[in-house]
């Protein structure tokens, strides 16, 4: 992805998608502090009291040419973000596998934006010759999981007791989509 697209979510409301650039560092942390604190964190390994990037390490992985970091923007206010990077992109046997990730706001959640982003990183993956795409959900997000199905990804394990919350261990599904039979 190259260029910004327009995107009308299921509220009529259209939002602008695209890669992220350095001058966005600000807005992409203020989106960062504003999601840690919502209910959604809980499902990511977002928490308020992780620190934050430094501008040049996030500068450097939105600009990294075997990933894609891109953000959804109502405005100026970042409500949603998507990302894919090669894991190991010099490895002789694995360098066509990546991993991907999503966060969005909870205002904007179950409004097709999740299913947009994991087309454009899917469409990325394709153009990078990427064989395989990899990601974990904790099995209490249903919506995530299901947006992830729906998108052709498999689940092929599960991670027991990742994570304590609210109580109770939670456990992630390992899942994967393959490009190319």
């Amino acid at each position: 992805m190259k260029r910004a697209i327009k995107f009308k979510l299921k509220n009529g409301k259209v939002v602008t998608i695209r890669p992220l650039r350095a001058d966005d560092y600000d807005a992409v942390m203020r989106y960062m502090k504003e999601f840690r604190k919502g209910p959604s964190a809980k499902w990511t390994w977002q928490y308020p009291e992780r620190p934050l990037p430094p501008k040049e390490r996030a500068v450097k992985d939105w600009t990294n040419e075997n990933g894609l970091f891109v953000g959804a923007f109502d405005g100026d206010r970042v409500i949603g973000t998507a990302n894919i990077a090669k894991k190991m992109p010099d490895h002789p046997w694995s360098g066509r596998v990546a991993v991907t990730g999503t966060t969005i706001l909870e205002k904007y959640t179950s409004m097709g934006l999740g299913t947009k982003f994991k087309q454009i990183v899917g469409k990325w993956a394709i153009e990078h010759n990427v064989h395989k795409l990899q990601t974990e959900v904790r099995h209490r997000n249903t919506r995530s999981l299901g947006n992830l199905l729906k998108q052709g990804y498999e689940i092929v394990g599960i991670l027991h007791d990742t994570a304590f919350i609210d109580g109770e261990w939670h456990h992630e599904y390992i899942l994967e989509k393959i490009l190319e039979k």
